[in-house]
């Protein structure tokens, strides 16, 4: 049985191509699905030189875009995928995918995505953020080129952290990695980047220790193979993406917390620092 059965999929109204479509197409070859296809549009008043109004422009543009959407999912709907579409009149369109997947259940939101520039993460923060942020489920970001076919799940944990809204996050990142593992066939991985001298005391206790040692002790606490289990030295901008790359995950999966209380969340320093040097799909859990 499908652990997603309402995928939400951001459609890019200025793109011929729509990644985020196609693996939502493929998602629901493993399992009956419902497909909303959510599409953001608007127009300037000062863009509308030859309406007659701003209403009757606004009308004209949604029918032309409607018509387009509907030749758009048409080659889906003929291979038999349940698919409906919601369309916004905003500029704003980012800020209202939460609410739009809010309103359509779902339990996945997926949006095509590709690589951001230092400098224009330093300027402002994107959409993949806003949404990553505010979703009100996982998020699976997808990318538009890949190298190469990823071989498994890679789930990306913070274990020096003892904030109990950080621990918890790493537990959510947890099931969701397993649950798309066992989804997908994909095996399950875990990387965890740590400090040279790293105290996982508080992680460790209370766990049957493991005669193997501290990485296999880890890796019966949170139900993975111990030969899946990647502790590593560094830090977790540099040692995350490089793990993916050398293990050839299709997934990585991350938390994000849009809570302002929670110490050492990976918004806004690990996650955006990690997400361009990846070269696969990030599912991101809140």
């Amino acid at each position: 049985m499908s652990i997603y059965k309402n995928l939400f999929v951001v459609i890019d109204p200025t793109s011929q191509k729509q990644p985020g479509l196609d693996r939502a197409a493929e998602l629901s070859r493993l399992g009956k699905v419902r497909i909303t296809a959510f599409s953001s549009v608007y127009k300037a008043v000062d863009e509308m030189t030859e309406a007659n109004s701003r209403r009757s422009g606004k009308r004209e543009f949604l029918k032309d875009w409607e018509s387009k959407l509907k030749v758009m999912l048409a080659p889906y709907k003929e291979k038999g995928l349940k698919i409906s579409s919601d369309i916004y009149w905003t500029a704003d369109w980012y800020a209202a995918v939460s609410r739009a997947a809010l309103r359509a259940d779902a339990d996945l939101v997926i949006k095509s995505t590709v690589r951001h520039g230092k400098l224009q993460r330093l300027l402002h923060s994107t959409s993949d953020f806003t949404i990553m942020r505010h979703s009100p489920c996982p998020v699976l970001l997808v990318r538009q080129a890949k190298s190469s076919a990823g071989k498994l799940i890679l789930a990306a944990l913070d274990l020096e952290s003892t904030d109990e809204g950080h621990i918890g996050l790493n537990n959510s990142v947890i099931k969701h990695a397993r649950e798309l593992s066992e989804f997908t066939g994909l095996p399950l991985h875990v990387i965890a980047a740590t400090s040279l001298k790293p105290d996982l005391s508080h992680v460790l206790s209370g766990v049957e220790e493991q005669e193997s040692g501290v990485e296999a002790t880890l890796a019966h606490a949170f139900g993975v193979e111990p030969a899946n289990f990647h502790i590593v030295k560094g830090a977790a901008k540099n040692v995350i993406p490089a793990q993916a790359e050398h293990l050839r995950a299709q997934v990585v999966v991350i938390g994000v917390s849009a809570r302002s209380g929670v110490k050492g969340v990976m918004v806004g320093t690990t996650a955006k620092k990690v997400l361009d040097k990846l070269d696969c799909d990030v599912l991101a859990i809140n």
